[in-house]
Parts: C-alpha cells; structure tokens; sequence
C-alpha cells in the first residue's frame, strides 16, 4: 500500500531546466516572423534590388511575400516551409532552417535542404571576383550567416531538446524506483516487526497463560504458590515490555542484552517451570571455528523460542530435546518434540509440590487450549532465508514434530 506523503509527485522531481527569461504566448511565437517580413523586408525589396534573388524589385517583392507566408507554417510542415523559402529571401530561409533544424534534427532531408540554401545563398555573388579578403568574405558572408548559423543554432536546440526529454523520463523512472523501494522496504519492516512481535507476544503470554491457569487451580491455604506464580507472571511480562519497547524504538538494547545463544538456558528454563519437558544440548565452537555472530545468534534463539511456544500449544505432555551445535558449515539445530499421546507429564521442580502451577496445567488442561494464529513455521523459516540458511520443520517417523535450522556463522 503506497504511502501518503505531505508533498505531490511532481515536487520529487529535479527542477526544469531554465528557459528563456521572456517567453511570449505562442500565437505571437509562430506569426512574428512572418510579421516582420512582411511589414519590414517585403517594402525594402520592393525598392532595392539587392534584397532578393532576382535584379526585379517587384518580384523579389513579391517571394518575400511569398516566404513569409511561407514562415507562418513553419511549425507544423517544417520542410515544406524550408524548400518554400529557398525561392525567397535570406531571413525567411534562414528561420525556415532553424526551425527544421530544431524540430526534426539530423535528417537526410534537412542536408539537402541545407546543399540547396548554399547553393541559393551563392547564386547572387560573381563567383570569380575573389581576389580579395574582401569580395571572398562577402562571398561566405550569406551562406555563413543565413545557412550554416540557423542550421547549427537549430541542431543544438534539437539535442537540447532530446537531453531534457531524456533526463526527465529517467528523473521520473528514478523517482518510481525510489517509490517502490520505498514501499518494499516499508513492507519489509512491517513484515520484521510483525514478526519478532510474534515471537515475543506468544511466547511470553504463552507462558503467562499457562501460569496464570496454574493460579487458578492452586490451594487458597498456600500463599507461596500463589505468591510464586504471581512472581512468575510478572517476570514474563516485565520481559515482553522490555522487548517490545526495544523493538518500537522506545527502548534501544545494547547488543550485548538482545537475545543470543546465552539466554537459551534461562528460555528453556522458563519452558520448565511451565510444564513442558525440556532438555537443552549446547556443543562447540571447536577451536579454530568462529563464534556465530549477533544476528545468527538472536535468529537461532527466537527460533528455539517459537518453536518451544509451539510445543506448549501443541504438545504440552511432550518431552522436547533442543540441540544446538556450531560446526564448520554453520550454526545447527533442532528442537524435537515426542508424540504427545505417549509422553510422560513433565516432572516438576525440585522446590514444586503437588499445587505448583505446572502440574494442573501440565497434566490436568484445566483452562482452555492456547491460541495460534499459524504465523510460527512461515516466520521461523523468514528468519533462516533472511540470513541464508534454511529451516525444515515437520512430523517426526516416531509421531512427534522436529524443527531443524542451520544458519551461517557469520552474515555480512
């Protein structure tokens, strides 16, 4: 879902190349030509006969005339314009040029336009009086001024015009880059907090529930059970807050206190006085193996986590084994549960007694079963795809379920 943002699309882009400082309506643009021929050149042709191709004042009137009716459809059939010109005077030719220079740019068509004006453009001069400086200047003065000048002028406003097109369509597909990334990376970073509030919240009011549910069913005349549970419950909703705030921003951890490998002992431990069976084997590294990184290390607790929050949903008469071992091709491991209809009721603590509140819970499902929103298994194997390992999870031959991971040491 594209984000509403405080300013329009537009305003994304770069700013328009500048244009001229005065720029008149476009009706004047396109007759001001015409009209200058008309009012300023056709009466001094009339009475000069160097203003025009012929020794005719009348005629040559009359093609400047002619041209500079010529000029006013210079916009939209530039090169009938241009061949038009070539039988008038030197202005019109010359704006007929520009603008077919400007608008079609380098075409086979325009350089034989261009031949024809060079040849126009000579036919007044004596082509064999050049024994001057002088006569040879004014014999490449009108072909210079009024036919090269107008083509170069032209050609360049043609790329100026090609440059700024092509700058604006890649300064707007940037900008629909720029939007879409925009959009993934926000998709991608709900995507993440959903997920690791996932881990947290149902990990942590799983465990709350279950001790809560002990807490109803323990004795009224044993205050310490009680007083424990309750102790219980607020320790695990201290550290849902405490992660939670971390992950809104309110609350950033030190990297030495976001989850790692170290907190699984106190992640299983919690798992046990919950009722659930849980046997935790931590091996290596060997000498000569790197430690697994922070990222590898809170992507393999949150999966022990997830997949022991499971358990408890699933399977909470079930004896779990977690195994987690560093070796030379990456971090593994593997939380294995036994068939749920066959397991033993976890055992309680040493300082338990029959009114712990694992027991009831464990073994007599008083309250009902806790919820899952089958989010678990898809946000366990993100965590392994995003760090370029993979997970496999599913049911084991002798009945039970297995989660098994392996991640890389280390992630650049």
């Amino acid at each position: 879902m594209r984000q509403p943002t405080d300013q329009p699309a537009d305003d994304l882009l770069a700013p328009p190349l500048p244009g001229p400082l005065l720029r008149l309506p476009r009706p004047v643009r396109a007759l001001a030509p015409t009209a200058v021929v008309l009012l300023v050149l056709v009466p001094l042709a009339a009475h000069d006969p160097e203003f025009g191709p012929t020794e005719s004042p009348p005629t040559n009137a009359a093609l400047m005339a002619f041209g500079a009716l010529a000029l006013a459809f210079r916009r939209r059939w530039p090169a009938a314009t241009a061949a038009a010109t070539l039988l008038s005077g030197q202005l019109p030719l010359a704006v007929a040029l520009y603008g077919l220079a400007a608008r079609r740019g380098a075409t086979p068509l325009l350089y034989v336009l261009a031949v024809l004006a060079g040849v126009r453009l000579f036919v007044p001069f004596d082509l064999g009086d050049v024994s001057t400086p002088s006569a040879l200047a004014n014999l490449v003065e009108d072909p210079l001024v009024f036919g090269a000048v107008p083509l170069a002028l032209g050609l360049t406003t043609h790329q100026r015009a090609r440059t700024v097109s092509v700058l604006a369509e890649r300064n707007r597909l940037l900008v629909e880059a720029r939007r879409h990334a925009e959009e993934r990376a926000v998709a991608a970073e709900r995507a993440r907090l959903a997920r690791e509030m996932h881990d947290v919240v149902s990990n942590r009011v799983s465990l709350i529930t279950l001790h809560a549910g002990a807490g109803q069913v323990a004795r009224a005349d044993d205050p310490a059970a009680v007083r424990e549970t309750l102790g219980l419950i607020r320790g695990l909703g201290l550290q849902a807050l405490t992660e939670l705030r971390g992950l809104l921003g309110v609350l950033t951890p030190a990297s030495d206190q976001a989850p790692s490998l170290r907190g699984l002992p106190t992640l299983v431990e919690e798992s046990r006085r919950a009722g659930l069976a849980v046997g935790l084997t931590v091996t290596g590294p060997d000498d000569g193996l790197p430690a697994p990184g922070p990222k590898v290390q809170y992507a393999a607790y949150r999966i022990v986590q997830e997949a022991l929050t499971n358990a408890h949903k699933h399977a909470p008469a079930a004896e779990v084994a977690v195994t987690v071992a560093v070796e030379p091709d990456g971090l593994r491991l593997a939380v294995v549960n036994s068939p749920a209809e066959r397991a033993q009721p976890a055992q309680p603590a040493e300082s338990a007694r029959p009114t712990d509140p694992a027991g009831p819970v464990a073994s007599e499902g008083t309250g009902p079963g806790l919820p899952s929103g089958g989010h678990g298994l898809h946000g366990m194997r993100t965590r392994a795809d995003d760090l370029g390992g993979t997970l496999h999870a599913g049911p084991t031959p002798e009945g039970g379920f297995a989660v098994r991971a392996r991640l890389p040491l280390r992630v650049v």
